[in-house]
Parts: C-alpha cells; structure tokens; sequence
C-alpha cells in the first residue's frame, strides 16, 4: 500500500521467531520503516498517522482475501492488526493461521533476539519452556485478558530460576550466591544453571575453562547501547546483552553450560520439580522482583527498589515480573490478588506431583 514509505520490512517476533515456538504458536510480525522515515499525513490527527496507515493497510488485507481482519487494537499503546491467513493442505483442507501485524515495534524484536539466543545455547531450557507453557495452558493460567500470566511472563520467570541456582556436591539444585561460590565447598560448578546474557562479563566466554563465571554489576551504557523508548519519550532503553553473534560463540557457550560440564546431570524432571518448588514455598513475592536484571553480587531487586525508581507499588503484594528492556513495565501487572492465588496453587499442585515422580 503507498500509506507506507519504500524499504519498509516484515519482521517476525515472538514465539515463531525466538525458539520457544510451537505448531500451534501465532504468527507475530511488525512494520519497519526505513531509517529515518516517516509515515504520509493522513488526515489532520497526525499523531494517529500509524493508526490510520494500518487502517489503511486493512482493507489491502481484506481485498486479498485474508480472513477475520480485525482493527479493534489500532488504538493501543502499539497499534495492531489481528487477521488469519487461509492455509489449504494437500488434502483440501482450510486451516487459519493467527496472524497479529504492529508497526515500529522494535522493542518485541529486541526481546525477541534476547529469547532466541537463550534457547540457541541451552535446547534443555527449550524442553523446560515448551512443558511450562503446555502445562500452563491445561491448567488455565495463561490468559491475560483473564487475569493470569502470559507465556512471555513464565519464560521470564523460567530464565529467573536458572540464571539464580546451580548445582551442589550432592545432587541439589540451590540458589546461586557469590560469596558461597568464591568458598567452593558444597558447589560442584562455579557457575549457575544458565548465563545471565545481560549481566555476565563479556570476557568470560574467552576465558579458560575452569575460570569461575563472573557478571558485571551494571549493564554497559555506552551510546551503542541506548534505544530512545518507542512510545514513553522520558525513557531511554538500554539495548545491552550478550549476543551469540556465530556458530563458534554459540557451540562454546553451550559446551560452558551443558549439563554434562558439571558431573552432575539434572534431568529436565528434577528442573521442572525445583522450578514449581522456587515458586511455591520460596521465593518472597512480597518483596521481590522476578527480572534478570539482579546478579547475584548484588542479590534480588527488592520491590522497594522498584517503588523508588519507577514508581511500583509496595502494597501489590503478589507476583511482579520486570520487563528486560523496558524495566518500568511489570509484565504480570494483569494478575489480581485472587488470580495470583490460583497460580500460586497451580505451582504448588505441579510441585508436588513433579516431586513424586522424580524421587
């Protein structure tokens, strides 16, 4: 459609693009526009041109005979188009793929990446993601229209988990603290469960084997780094995170992390029990942040830390997930306290079903 400038780009995101997907998984894609350019006027509300483009861009995707085109979400903070595109199978059969289109949504892609290269470098944090999502869905906790998390908000809580515990001497999976680690003693590895890709030091990777893992206490800030936020002017995104920029980056971090490098092998049975159990009896939702922004130097971001820096409510005490990249955005905001409830129980339940059978 001529709404939109020349050069401007489909890209994919989310689950179909950050490793985590499945056959059932929704198609997710946004609009780049080219360096620098900007959207026709149209009409005299210039603020709502990406509204109106979509709009635009609508009635292309009806004229084409694409199903269900839906504007409903051209309003929102992101502007969205929800429509199903009409697979026929060598059978004759019709199948729809759900299909969402925004625009400029450059922050989905960045978290996309951040996903994709935790699941290229860690294919059992891969099983994990797809048992959780699946068991999550049976067990109707994960719709945000309904009040319950999100897929993106147990990945999250997922890649909390095993960026924060390691493995001991006998065969336990506990948290991860530097100061136990610099004793060694009850660690058999000195390095948790998974990197944390926006913390740990980008001389490490290179380091000789055996060298003890180390994060940095904050994220570089260079120029490089820094992203002005799509939609809130007053923030500035840090871009930062380690990336697995080519097969000889991905194969070392891999080997780093296997399983097998630490003797101890924990089955993806013994992680699916220890994961339930952190989130059942002992993380402290009152006052902590689930978010991979604390190291374990530093310890756990409090909520107080929260309510001081972006204004989060110390009151809301229940479950409260930080964004990677947008750090002012609470990713379980949807949840109420009764809901929470509910997905506290469903842990709990997981937990001690997991428990009996990996004993």
């Amino acid at each position: 459609t001529d709404v939109f400038p020349s050069g401007t780009r489909v890209v994919v995101f989310g689950s179909c693009a950050n490793g985590f997907g499945s056959p059932s998984s929704d198609l997710d894609m946004c609009l780049q526009l080219p360096p620098n350019a900007s959207l026709p006027a149209i009409g005299d509300d210039e603020e709502n041109n990406g509204a109106a483009a979509m709009a635009k861009l609508a009635e292309k995707l009806v004229e084409v005979g694409l199903e269900d085109v839906d504007t409903v979400r051209l309003t929102a903070r992101i502007p969205v188009l929800i429509f199903n595109y009409p697979i026929i199978t060598p059978s004759g059969e019709k199948i729809l793929l759900d299909c969402d289109l925004s625009m400029q949504n450059p922050l989905a892609c960045l978290n996309t990446s951040l996903l994709l290269s935790y699941a290229t470098i860690s294919p059992q944090t891969r099983v994990l993601v797809s048992i959780i999502k699946r068991w999550a869905k049976t067990r109707d906790i994960n719709s945000p229209q309904f009040h319950t998390l999100s897929s993106y908000g147990y990945i999250l809580m997922l890649l909390h988990f095993l960026t924060h515990h390691t493995t001991t001497i006998h065969g336990k999976i506990v948290p991860y603290h530097e100061e136990d680690a610099r004793r060694g003693g009850q660690y058999l590895t000195n390095q948790p469960l998974l990197p944390n890709l926006q913390r740990m030091q980008q001389e490490w990777p290179h380091s000789p084997r055996g060298t003890a893992y180390s994060e940095m206490r904050e994220k570089p800030k260079h120029q490089s780094c820094s992203m002005p936020h799509p939609t809130e002017s007053s923030f500035t995104v840090n871009t930062y995170f380690y990336r697995v920029a080519d097969q000889a980056q991905k194969d070392n971090l891999k080997q780093r992390f296997a399983p097998t490098q630490s003797g101890f092998d924990p089955s993806v049975a013994v992680l699916l029990a220890e994961f339930f159990r952190y989130y059942a009896y002992n993380f402290d939702f009152k006052k902590h942040v689930v978010s991979l922004s604390s190291n374990y130097g530093a310890g756990l971001i409090e909520k107080e830390a929260k309510a001081e820096s972006d204004g989060w409510s110390v009151y809301r005490q229940i479950l409260a997930i930080e964004d990677p990249f947008e750090t002012f955005y609470d990713v379980a905001h949807v949840l109420k306290p009764g809901t929470f409830q509910r997905v506290k129980r469903e842990f709990a339940m997981a937990y001690s079903k997991r428990a009996i059978v990996t004993l």
